[in-house]
């Protein structure tokens, strides 16, 4: 391993222990002030005419090389409009998009303009982790997110979906070709009422050994967790749901297989929180109403 490679894995150690010491690790900001900072400047690049600083997330995409375990740090404060299909392609294996900060001062990607804005994910063993997407600047985006690769996840990430009028109709949208998803540490949140309603926070299909655990939804939704298509096995455990409007919390084709533990459900309305023929229930709490000892609590 040659020195630069050694000072750039010890500086970025001081971020996640756990990088490839062959990867290369890209910082986005969104404007040259973001860049004035100790770990940025102890960060010492490979000798290769590569740029490590860039002013979006596109730009960082470019310079990645797949399955050489790339990283792109995403600045606190680092804001971007999502304006059109494909307005940021994931096509590059094995790279991971992390935002840095704390609370709303995270990077924060916002859906306008167009019915149709949208990131696609094409690529396998990818992520997106701590960012705020809101997808609420435009009303009834078709889907936020489309995801037709393997292995993709979305950790500790807050979704916007409602602020009272504008909703999406989905947010996270999968095909058969996503195998191993994981959704996991999300909030999806918006008001119990709204003029739009979200049709699902995430519908995934087909794709096998999925995972969907630790995430909160709250909001005007006909269902939080939606699948069509008949899909053997996955892991919906330990989700937190708020339907303020809706009647139900998880809705699975008739022959799919889940295996659905130890989640927290309130919906107000409705008698079928869940609503999964050949699925496998354990540990679930469902209250129907809201106060103490208002509505009825069961255990599934």
């Amino acid at each position: 391993m040659r020195e630069n490679q050694l000072t750039r894995y010890g500086a970025i150690t001081k971020v996640l222990p756990d990088v490839n010491p062959q990867a290369k690790v890209f910082f986005v900001g969104s404007t040259a002030s973001d860049f004035f900072g100790d770990f940025v400047y102890t960060f010492t690049p490979d000798n290769d005419g590569v740029a490590r600083t860039h002013s979006t997330i596109t730009a960082a995409l470019a310079n990645c090389v797949a399955g050489r375990g790339d990283i792109i740090y995403v600045l606190p404060g680092y804001t971007q409009d999502i304006t059109g299909a494909a307005a940021i392609a994931v096509a590059t294996a094995g790279v991971r998009i992390i935002g840095l900060g704390t609370g709303r001062a995270r990077p924060t990607l916002t859906w306008k303009t167009s019915t149709a804005a949208q990131i696609t994910i094409t690529a396998a063993n990818t992520s997106f982790e701590n960012f705020i997407f809101d997808l609420t600047g435009i009303s009834a985006v078709v889907a936020a997110f489309s995801v037709t690769a393997a292995d993709v996840s979305f950790l500790n990430n807050e979704f916007i979906i409602s602020t009272g009028t504008n909703a999406p109709v989905l947010g996270i949208l999968t095909a058969a070709t996503a195998a191993r998803l994981k959704v996991e540490g999300n909030r999806f949140i918006g008001p119990a009422t709204s003029t739009d309603t979200v049709t699902a926070c995430i519908q995934h299909e087909v794709g096998i050994d999925y995972v969907i655990r630790n995430n909160e939804f709250k909001g005007k939704m006909t269902q939080a967790i939606l699948n069509a298509t008949t899909i053997l096995g996955g892991l919906i455990k330990d989700n937190t749901f708020v339907i303020g409007t809706g009647t139900k919390a998880i809705a699975m084709a008739a022959a799919s297989t889940p295996f659905v533990v130890n989640n927290r459900i309130n919906v107000a309305s409705g008698t079928a929180p869940i609503v999964s023929a050949a699925g496998f229930m354990a540990g679930n709490v469902y209250s129907a109403a809201a106060g103490v000892t208002a509505g009825t609590a069961s255990t599934f």
